[in-house]
């Protein structure tokens, strides 16, 4: 399954479809720690969990969104300000995201070769749906 829904840093749970138009991949972290923004502190003590759903790259023509479920953990250094912290996956998303790196960039090179309103119905029709204004932002 990973082969053909790659997500770094994560495991696939399991491939939900919804739909004639679109996919939906359940994913969580694969490591059972992670890092304190702040403090650098692993940590292994998970305070909850919630759930991000960034949009995706496209899959044979259907658009795919990420259900990410995402842990947040107890920074256990009692000098750190940060109480809680939430696990980051760096190389899929960028803080608060609405979609992948790798979907905002093939939708900033699309605008920037095509400008924003032709490049906006270009990618409606690719399963990449933005607005002019946001291509043109990136």
């Amino acid at each position: 399954m990973t082969q053909f829904f790659p997500v770094p840093g994560c495991r696939l749970v399991r491939i939900v479809r919804g739909g004639p138009t679109a996919i939906t991949l359940v994913a969580e972290a694969r490591r059972d720690h992670a890092r304190c923004p702040t403090c650098r502190a692993v940590s292994t003590s998970v305070h909850s969990r919630y759930r991000r759903r960034p949009a995706d790259l496209p899959a044979s023509g259907k658009a795919v969104r990420l259900h990410l479920e995402v842990r947040r953990f107890y920074c256990r250094n009692p000098a750190c300000p940060r109480k809680t912290f939430a696990e980051r996956f760096p190389t899929l998303l960028a803080r608060h995201a609405q979609r992948t790196r790798r979907l905002a960039e093939a939708q900033a090179r699309t605008g920037l070769a095509l400008g924003g309103q032709p490049a906006a119905r270009l990618l409606a029709h690719l399963a990449m749906p933005s607005s002019a204004t946001t291509l043109l932002r990136t």
